[in-house]
């Protein structure tokens, strides 16, 4: 069902738009006037209400210079606010975005669909808002330049949106119809080709009556046309014939394949589908059962896997223990390979050790801290400084003559000491004084070569350690290896051949076949109770199948299940055959019933023959007469062979021809006008009458009561004045005739408000008014805005309005 919201704008909220930036603005739900001076933003306020409902206008052609984007903000857009009737807020918001703007509409401040603006505009796009609610200078100022028809059209157009072009329309085809054809013309195409026929006609006639001949020879050739006319029919009706009995010659085989498989016996009881299943299912599990024996026995242990199991129950703590540990033996391989990774990763650096350094020997070890004191070279620090004490006593003896032999005894005493130090250092630099050093293999190296090769000769003693304690982790192991080999042997899960030592394997080995002994032993001596009790269940259940089985055969009368199966068998070549049967009719089809009229095939060859034999006589009967026909206009042609009856022929064809285009496009564009205008009737004549009594007031408002009614006669409207007397439109002044327009278009949006009730903008469209003809228009806007919102700008300073009317724009505004 349709509904439609009746608002009233209260509120623009304006983001961005021209030189409006951050604004807001409250309006007066009657009637609010905005008053500012020029450039003071009263034009683009009223756009950018149109634009927030009705989208922005596109960037293209002229259009981009109403598109109002703001020079000094990236903010483009804004809201529009309106008050329902039932007290509700109807905020409709747009933004840039694609195409039109981004629209987003809410109700009480929860968002709503787009689509429900179409509940406040109604079906109204931006044009028609444009030519039926806004007003300005621009389509006032029109007026003034309308000739008479144009004014009266213009005028004539208020009553139906978009009807203005409808009615421009409808003229220029009743003026395209008349530039082809009018009663009393003389030079449209239309009647100058009309009178040329009637010219050509008779010049065609006349050319005929002079010739008998002809009309002999034309009439002979009417009865040839009817005889091979007549021929033609008989000659297709055979032929069709003809093709539908070589048709039934064509399915002859597959009718005589139907008649021998209705010849067959089908008639035999038919096996249920169930049934066989049954008997397919009870049979198969019959032969199952039967198949399989009674179950074996299990077979006993033989005398190894006694022997293990006997031995696991003798030793079964011991081997529980072997299973619990058996990670722990893991561990121990695990480690020994790695100690023997190790060590081989030491003998190698060792190696590389003595290929470094030639001189590297097995029996080298590291010197200690005194061993390499005493193999150093000493400083002569000490020994210089005896000199130096020397040579100072000596000069001291010299200089001072009281101490002199004090200072002799100190020089005599400091030679002593240095001679003393000179000697010892001597003995030092022989390495034969040093038996440490053959001890620990240094024989035949220098002091240099052997405090040289300290840092490698620790590096080798610390690679022996490693190798000595890896070479002792290794023979730990090997004897708890040993000690576990040993318990194995014992417990028998080693054989005594085995010479390998991965043990874990072996473990894993006798424990799964342990286990395997186990369960069969288990298995064993539970199979015995269980064997007899399958055997009974299998006697009763061989009962039960072959009593279902013998069941079904009775009630088929089969002996057995060879004849039952031998049923089945035909009973599927039975389906087949039918379902052949029913191929056939399906091929066959209407023909079945034609195909039954033929005692045999010698019948229906006997008639097609008939129909061929036929069918070539009115062949060529055809073929003469279409001679005949050939001869007669051949003769008719000898006896009209002059060049000026066949160029009134031609020119006769083309002028039927003109006249069938000409009459079709001046009818179609006389139909399509009246059409417009009756649709425009159509669509107007109810509101008319509300529409003229509106206008009428309006009017005598306008006017100081000077004209009281308006009327519409045919395609005129005449205004009639207080003293009766009656005027056209082009009658009237250019400011009568504004007013008149003024009425007219207020009248229809007052009277449409059930469809669409959204504000009136009046953008200063009565600049050239008087004073008294302000005056009444402000009447006018105050009645209208009783039931219609009015929004009006102007650049005057308005008088007796109230100031909560008006909103005045200024710099505080602006800014």
């Amino acid at each position: 069902m349709y509904w439609r919201i009746i608002v009233k704008l209260i509120r623009a909220n304006v983001y961005g738009f021209g030189k409006w930036v951050d604004q807001e603005f409250d309006f007066a739900q009657d009637y609010q006037v905005i008053f500012g001076a020029n450039e003071a933003g009263k034009t683009t306020l009223l756009n950018f209400i149109q634009s927030i409902l009705f989208g922005f206008a596109s960037a293209r052609g002229e259009n981009k210079f109403l598109q109002y984007k703001p020079r000094n903000s990236s903010k483009y857009g804004g809201e529009l606010i309106f008050q329902a009737d039932d007290g509700s807020s109807w905020t409709v918001k747009r933004i840039d975005g694609k195409g039109d703007g981004d629209l987003t509409l809410f109700h009480d401040d929860q968002e709503v669909p787009g689509e429900l603006l179409s509940k406040i505009i109604g079906s109204f796009s931006k044009d028609d808002f444009v030519n039926t609610h806004v007003f300005d200078d621009k389509n006032i100022l029109s007026i003034y330049g309308l000739d008479e028809s144009k004014l009266e059209t213009e005028v004539m157009s208020i009553g139906a949106v978009g009807s203005k072009e409808w009615l421009a329309t409808a003229d220029g085809l009743e003026h395209a119809a008349d530039d082809i054809y009018k009663a009393r013309g003389q030079k449209q195409p239309l009647v100058v080709s009309l009178k040329r026929y009637d010219e050509l006609i008779e010049e065609k006639s006349e050319i005929e009556n002079q010739q008998v001949a002809y009309q002999r020879v034309k009439n002979k050739l009417d009865e040839t046309e009817t005889d091979f006319n007549n021929n033609a029919i008989q000659l297709k009706q055979m032929s069709e014939t003809e093709n539908s009995l070589r048709n039934l010659d064509k399915k002859w085989s597959r009718y005589e394949q139907l008649q021998q498989s209705y010849d067959s016996d089908h008639n035999a009881k038919i096996i249920d589908s169930e049934d066989w299943e049954r008997v397919l299912k009870a049979n198969q599990e019959l032969s199952t059962l039967k198949e399989t024996a009674t179950p074996n026995k299990i077979a006993d242990l033989d005398n190894v896997e006694k022997s293990i199991l006997k031995n696991y129950r003798i030793n079964q703590t011991r081997l529980d223990y072997v299973r619990n540990q058996k990670f722990e033996l893991q561990n121990l391989q695990f480690h020994r390979d790695d100690m023997n990774s190790k060590l081989l990763k030491v003998d190698t650096q060792v190696d590389q050790l003595f290929k470094n350094h030639p001189e590297l020997s097995e029996k080298m070890l590291p010197l200690t801290g005194d061993e390499i004191d005493q193999l150093s070279p000493q400083t002569n620090r000490k020994n210089n400084l005896s000199l130096i004490v020397c040579c100072v006593a000596v000069v001291l003896a010299f200089i001072i003559s009281p101490l002199r032999w004090l200072f002799i005894l100190a020089a005599l005493g400091s030679g002593a000491w240095y001679g003393y130090q000179e000697w010892s250092n001597r003995q030092k630099s022989d390495l034969n004084n040093y038996p440490f050093l053959q001890v620990k293999g240094y024989s035949g190296l220098s002091r240099e070569a052997i405090l040289g090769i300290q840092g490698t000769v620790i590096a080798l003693d610390n690679f022996h350690t490693t190798q000595n304690g890896l070479i002792d982790g290794i023979k730990s192991i090997e004897v708890d290896l040993n000690k576990w080999r040993k318990i194995l042997l014992e417990l028998n899960v080693l054989e005594g051949s085995y010479k390998d030592d991965n043990y874990n394997e072996q473990i894993e080995k006798y424990f799964a076949r342990l286990d395997q002994i186990r369960a069969k032993a288990d298995v064993a001596e539970q199979s015995q109770a269980q064997s007899q009790k399958i055997a009974d269940e299998r006697e009763l259940r061989l009962k039960q199948l072959n009593k279902e089985i013998f069941a079904i055969l009775q009630k088929y009368q089969a002996v057995n299940m060879n004849m039952f199966t031998q049923m089945h068998t035909q009973q599927i070549e039975n389906q087949k055959t039918l379902s052949q049967i029913k191929q056939d009719k399906d091929f066959l089809g209407n023909d079945l019933s034609e195909l039954k009229k033929y005692a045999n095939h010698e019948a229906l060859s006997q008639e097609l023959n008939q129909a061929t034999i036929k069918k070539t006589d009115l062949a060529n009967k055809n073929n003469e007469l279409s001679r005949q026909m050939g001869s007669l206009k051949e003769r008719m042609q000898q006896i009209y062979d002059n060049k000026q009856y066949q160029h009134i022929v031609t020119e006769l064809a083309q002028n039927k021809q003109d006249i069938i285009e000409y009459y079709d496009e001046w009818i179609s564009n006389k139909l399509a006008s009246s059409w417009i205008r009756n649709m425009l009737n159509i669509a107007t004549e109810n509101r008319y009458p509300k529409m003229i009594q509106k206008a009428t007031q309006y009017f005598s408002l306008l006017t100081n009561r000077h004209y009281i009614k308006i009327d519409f006669r045919k395609k005129d409207i005449v205004v009639t004045s207080d003293n009766k007397n009656v005027f056209d439109v082009h009658e009237l002044s250019k400011a009568t005739t504004i007013q008149l327009y003024l009425a007219l278009r207020l009248a229809f949006v007052t009277e449409i408000s059930d469809l669409i009730k959204l504000p009136i903008l009046i953008d200063d469209a009565f600049v050239d008014f008087d004073i008294s003809r302000k005056e009444n228009v402000f009447d006018l806007i105050k009645e209208i805005a009783k039931n219609n919102q009015v929004i009006y700008v102007t650049a005057n300073q308005p008088e007796d309005i109230p100031e909560n009317h008006i909103l005045k724009l200024g710099e505080k505004e602006i800014a």
